[in-house]
């Protein structure tokens, strides 16, 4: 009886068992045909639906079909191929990739049609795929609208398949029709502007002044028709580049650079572009161009229809800053979600960030340049023989090869190398925190009132890395340098154009502003445009910047300060600025008409009582927004001119202000702002007020997944 009954146990228990394997089998399959039903749903299958009068894309995905073309003959083309018969991992796979596939579409039409955080958050996202193929991309890049192709580009790292490629871009262009085409383009702006631009009016006569007879243009080669008289300016690619110059010139002028666009003129941009190819030079004008136009954030659509997002994105990832600089500063003031009321006008660049960043910006840096100078010139690193804080290795012979380089191969040279730094790294990095080394570019005189740093740690990271940075000079410190050890500021890079002497030829339109008064008025209005004033600012400036920033605080503090700069003005650092004017303006009464020195050469004079005055207005207004300042000073003269005649521009006297910090360097007028290395006292007193000023920044990263899950659960 109790077998019986043990056995009836056992026959339920299993019988239990197959139901519940039964019925949970197919509980998950309702669970994943359901999760299936959802993501289809979920897509939008109007936008994949393209118009029946347009071409039909067939993307192939499969290497079976390469030579499908050779069986035209066939009636099944599916018959001449072999048969690959599914596994069951197979299946698993493509019915993987189908769901990534339409999380991607989901994720795109996300951030097309739903809120600002929602679009943000789906592009992130979407931009972090990397199971995608091309011809995903090329499909997403079909349905991107303009506004979402935008802020996709100024994602990090974006992969540049996201955007098509310009209209009819395989075309090949001949050059004599292209230089006709922009002939005509500049004659159309020049009646368009009424002809209000003289030196468009100039250009044109004396680069096409031969151009027009009886209404028609000849071609350029004229003695092969028989005439002995060839024109004088020749058709070729300098008048093209010519050509572009002017038009890069016209654009400047913010009310001219509406006319490009409403010309045509972006697809003939695109078409020079075709013809310089690979040329710098050409594709640093053309940036100039797109930047200038992109203040006028209405012509989005005729931009993104160009094809100019996806030249923009490649060129904002130049290592060359002067391409990059004007690319990146075009997409930031095209992209509308970001930047709702800021904009960077012309000569003012975003060095920092420049593309989206989740780091929220704490501190604005200002770096303005002096005379004669620019961002890309003024605040370059300096070149040097000898750099500080080398590791000797015993094991180098002076020439800098391997004394066993005659016995061993190349490959155990490259070996051993990397063995002997990663000991030496090893080894410092457990003793270096018992030494302390000197900076570069110490002081050699200070005020009551320094407090360095003087010294860094043996194991602090500029020291530790120092290889690495030597291997990497920079164009520009403060774009490289600064947000690595500083990531929560906007650096923003100031440019204006001065002249030693009046003799040198300006535009009439632009001549009108030489004042230094005149400039404060014009640089005020663009970086209040540029969003400053709106949070805590450090001002950076090397010598005749630091005049300008001062009279721009200035008439702020006298118009009572409507846009909070002064109040949000957290410190100045000045880099030799002549408070009390410079030696280099001094001439003699016979030298002045010879040389004809330009306004702000004259506005330099030492002990100016235009400067006095306005150094005693700094003096009163820092008693009301008290701030910090620094201010460096150079003790060796500037060698001038091939003759190498030595000329100090600053002297002591004059470049201290009499407020804040002092220190008097060992450099000359044109390397004082231009750091040797990281560990220079130049840079690391500059990072010590930015960093007194800026609460500490840890970045939290937050994977692909978490971001996909944390997305609003009504988009699925």
């Amino acid at each position: 009886m109790g077998i019986h009954t043990h056995k009836k146990y056992i026959y339920y228990l299993k019988s239990s068992g197959i139901c519940i394997v039964v019925m949970g089998s197919c509980w998950f399959l309702y669970q994943l045909r359901q999760t299936s039903q959802v993501l289809r749903s979920s897509v939008p299958t109007n936008v994949l639906n393209l118009e029946q009068s347009r071409a039909q894309y067939i993307y192939i995905d499969n290497p079976r079909f390469k030579d499908v073309f050779m069986f035209r003959k066939s009636r099944n083309l599916q018959s001449s191929i072999a048969e690959e018969s599914p596994s069951f991992s197979h299946i698993i796979m493509k019915w993987w990739k189908s769901l990534n596939r339409n999380v991607a579409y989901k994720l795109l039409y996300m951030s097309q049609h739903g809120n600002k955080p929602e679009r943000l958050k789906a592009i992130y996202t979407l931009n972090s795929l990397k199971y995608l193929k091309d011809w995903h991309y090329q499909h997403i890049a079909q349905m991107l609208d303009a506004k979402t192709a935008v802020t996709l580009a100024r994602m990090p790292n974006v992969d540049l398949r996201f955007f098509l490629k310009p209209p009819y871009h395989f075309v090949q262009h001949k050059l004599y029709d292209v230089i006709e085409k922009v002939h005509y383009f500049l004659l159309y702006l020049n009646t368009l502007c009424q002809n209000t631009h003289p030196c468009l009016i100039q250009f044109l006569n004396k680069k096409f002044k031969d151009s027009h007879r009886d209404g028609l243009i000849f071609d350029y080669d004229l003695t092969s028709i028989g005439l002995a008289v060839a024109p004088v300016v020749i058709w070729d690619q300098e008048l093209l580049q010519n050509c572009l110059q002017a038009l890069c010139h016209h654009s400047c002028l913010e009310q001219y650079s509406k006319d490009i666009v409403d010309a045509g003129g972006l697809s003939i941009l695109m078409i020079i572009k075709q013809i310089f190819n690979d040329n710098i030079n050409v594709y640093i004008l053309l940036a100039k161009i797109i930047s200038n136009i992109s203040l006028h954030s209405e012509y989005l659509q005729e931009i993104f229809q160009a094809g100019w997002i996806g030249t923009l994105v490649e060129w904002s990832h130049s290592s060359d800053i002067r391409l990059s600089a004007p690319a990146s500063r075009a997409l930031a003031n095209l992209d509308t979600d970001e930047n709702d009321h800021v904009k960077y006008p012309r000569r003012i660049y975003l060095l920092h960030p420049l593309h989206k960043t989740k780091t929220n910006t704490k501190l604005d840096v200002v770096f303005l340049h002096g005379l004669l100078g620019g961002i890309f010139v003024t605040w370059r690193q300096r070149d040097t023989d000898t750099v500080g804080s080398v590791v000797v290795d015993p094991y180098m012979m002076e020439n800098g090869t391997d004394t066993l380089s005659s016995v061993i191969g190349e490959q155990s040279q490259e070996f051993l190398r990397d063995l002997a730094y990663d000991l030496r790294k090893h080894e410092w990095d457990r003793l270096g925190q018992d030494f302390e080394i000197v900076l570069d570019d110490c002081p050699q005189n200070i005020n009551d009132r320094a407090c360095g740093p003087y010294f860094c740690k043996g194991d602090d990271d500029c020291i530790k890395n120092s290889d690495r940075y030597r291997k990497c000079r920079t164009q520009c410190w403060p774009k490289d340098w600064l947000p690595e050890d500083v990531p929560s500021v906007r650096i923003i890079g100031v440019n204006y154009d001065t002249n030693l002497s009046m003799w040198t030829p300006s535009c009439p339109i632009e001549s009108r502003i030489t004042t230094m008064s005149e400039r404060s008025t014009e640089y005020t209005e663009k970086l209040i445009t540029a969003g400053i004033g709106t949070r805590s600012t450090i001002w950076v400036c090397h010598s005749m910047g630091g005049l300008l920033v001062k009279k721009m605080l200035i008439d702020e503090w006298k118009n009572g300060d409507k846009n909070n700069i002064c109040k949000n003005t957290r410190g100045i650092i000045f880099y030799s600025t002549p408070h009390r004017g410079s030696r280099v303006a001094v001439l003699t009464q016979t030298t002045q008409m010879l040389v004809w020195p330009s306004i702000e050469v004259q506005e330099l004079r030492e002990e100016s009582p235009h400067l006095l005055k306005l150094h005693e207005e700094f003096l009163n207004m820092l008693k009301e927004y008290p701030m910090e300042i620094v201010s460096f000073c150079e003790t060796k003269p500037t060698l001038l001119t091939a003759f190498k005649v030595p000329f100090q521009f600053v002297t002591s006297n004059s470049a201290d202000p009499g407020v804040g910090e002092y220190y008097e360097i060992a450099q000359d007028h044109l390397s004082i702002c231009k750091p040797s290395s990281r560990h220079s006292f130049l840079y690391q007193k500059l990072l010590s007020v930015l960093k007194h000023h800026v609460t500490p920044y840890e970045k939290t990263k937050v994977s692909p997944i978490m971001e996909l899950l944390l997305l609003p659960s009504k988009f699925f």
